[in-house]
């Protein structure tokens, strides 16, 4: 278990209360929610039970549970139909602390939508008066958000606590990375992201381009198919919502640049939108500085990214086995790709406590086609961070700094009154006189990979 330490302690502080609960543990596929929820399971003193739900209706469910808790608890099988009859059966064999998990609850709630209200009876009477602790895990963010945690659900209320997992950031992902230098650690992450099931499926012994080759272009692996198959899980239409991350990789920002890009009306296009942004694939972004202005869309996966740039447009020859061809073209043109996600690394160091400026707030800005890569503020104190990435072969000067100034009251916030912290981020260091002037300057803070990653410590 690499990581997920804040989250392991909240589940773990939840579970040891002698308080029976009803905890949500939720987030994308592949982003380690099985991996968490039974680790801390293995190592409590009470017993428990994980069951993995399918989608072969809720009768079934029902009684595979039932089997699964008779076979912990040394019983026979009951005869059992029904969740309801399946927790009475739990109840009336357990006396004391006892955890059950049910994994993919959302497929119970996409199969049956009367799930959540035989839960909230299961909750409110079954386990009344019980030590029996419900953990219920989910990878359909819409299906947990609307069917367990909104206020609609029969079941709000009744929850202990909600955790929803999200993709690890670089720190975190170091993990499983060792190995790797600052630079190809940033490197790898460029091409699989924070998704821990991606990261387990890069050999740290070997080189970033080997792994990609490897794990990404090889037909056969775990990455190569991994975003159709994604789709293919989570979404009815996997067509459609291929074609719009497809837009999307390709320079579509807006809903009119990626309706035009798919061959459909701009007007029906929001309800795939926003269901890919439940699923964490898709995200929608204002100026940092402007969080009701306009918005525009990105990928917020960035395997996605990579795979729809070098996989996608490939797979002809990569079908037939050829990817040494591929191979060169992402040596070719990897620095481009990685300065995407530098950006992205950098924003989320500024948001660490590390970071010299405590930030409410961090993203990136752009007007009137003037662009930062990354901006951090504070409310509280009218401070404002100005930073530039740059993943180049040479060390950076003073010229980006002088860029990033004479860019500064373009910013409009809170006018003249405030405080400008300036950041500036490369691969490859900065030149002496570049460093003098931030030896001078404390409003002027200089981070090569090694000092970035230190503030995730």
């Amino acid at each position: 278990m690499i990581d997920r330490d804040d989250e392991r302690d909240w589940l773990r502080s939840h579970l040891e209360t002698e308080e029976r609960g009803l905890l949500v543990v939720y987030g994308r596929r592949r982003i380690g929610k099985t991996t968490l929820v039974t680790h801390v399971l293995d190592h409590l003193d009470s017993q428990s039970v994980y069951y993995l739900c399918d989608q072969r209706g809720t009768a079934h469910n029902a009684r595979e549970f039932a089997n699964q808790c008779a076979e912990t608890l040394d019983d026979v099988q009951p005869a059992v139909d029904t969740f309801e009859e399946a927790f009475r059966y739990v109840a009336g064999r357990v006396d004391g602390s006892f955890v059950i998990a049910l994994d993919e609850f959302s497929y119970l709630v996409d199969e049956d939508d009367t799930i959540p209200s035989v839960f909230q009876r299961i909750v409110d009477d079954i386990l009344d008066d019980t030590q029996i602790s419900l953990v219920l895990l989910g990878s359909s963010i819409s299906m947990m958000e609307d069917g367990v945690l909104s206020y609609e659900s029969p079941l709000y209320g009744r929850r202990t606590g909600q955790w929803r997992l999200e993709p690890l950031t670089i720190g975190d992902a170091a993990g499983f990375l060792s190995p790797y230098t600052p630079v190809e650690l940033i490197q790898a992450y460029s091409v699989v992201g924070g998704v821990p099931a991606y990261l387990e499926q890069l050999d740290p012994n070997t080189t970033v381009l080997d792994n990609i080759e490897e794990q990404v272009l090889s037909k056969g692996s775990f990455l190569y198919e991994e975003p159709e198959f994604l789709l293919r899980q989570e979404l009815r239409e996997p067509a459609t919502y291929m074609g719009i991350l497809e837009a999307v990789a390709s320079g579509a920002s807006r809903v009119t640049e990626i309706a035009n890009e798919i061959n459909r009306d701009a007007s029906s296009l929001s309800r795939y939108l926003q269901n890919l942004r439940q699923l964490g694939l898709l995200e929608q972004e204002t100026p940092v500085t402007d969080p009701d202005g306009r918005s525009v869309y990105r990928l917020g996966d960035q395997f996605l990214r990579f795979w729809f740039r070098y996989v996608g447009p490939n797979r002809s020859p990569l079908e037939q086995g050829h990817t040494a061809p591929v191979r060169d073209t992402i040596a070719e043109t990897f620095p481009t790709h990685v300065n995407w996600l530098f950006e992205d690394v950098c924003r989320q160091a500024v948001r660490t406590p590390s970071f010299p400026v405590s930030c409410s707030r961090v993203g990136r800005w752009w007007y009137n086609g003037e662009e930062i890569d990354v901006v951090g503020i504070d409310e509280q104190t009218e401070t404002i961070v100005l930073g530039e990435c740059k993943w180049t072969s040479e060390p950076v000067g003073k010229s980006l700094l002088s860029d990033i100034e004479k860019r500064t009251p373009e910013v409009q916030w809170h006018g003249t009154d405030r405080t400008v912290r300036y950041a500036l981020f490369s691969k490859t260091g900065f030149t002496s006189d570049l460093e003098v002037i931030a030896d001078e300057r404390s409003d002027l803070h200089l981070f090569a990979p090694a000092g970035i990653l230190a503030l995730f410590e």
